[in-house]
């Protein structure tokens, strides 16, 4: 049987991670690199237009998302 990469404990099939680990992992991720390294929100200081304008196309969260399209619908 397979094991998580994030946490270690079993998973019946792939992918071989907890869909709530990767999204754990990947949140804390994402609100480090956009604290501490976009440029967007130092650039654009309206949350809503932020989001209108940048997050809701952002590369890095698309990417991190594609962990979770895998053997489970992204569910």
């Amino acid at each position: 049987m397979e094991k998580c990469k994030i946490c270690g404990q079993p998973v019946m099939a792939a992918p071989v991670f907890h869909p709530a680990c990767w999204e754990t992992v990947t949140k804390r991720m994402a609100e480090e690199f956009c604290d501490e390294y976009c440029r967007f929100p130092r650039e654009i200081e309206d949350t809503d237009s932020l989001h209108e304008l940048h997050c809701d196309d952002c590369a890095l969260i698309r990417v991190l998302n594609l962990g979770l399209s895998g053997g489970n619908g992204g569910a």
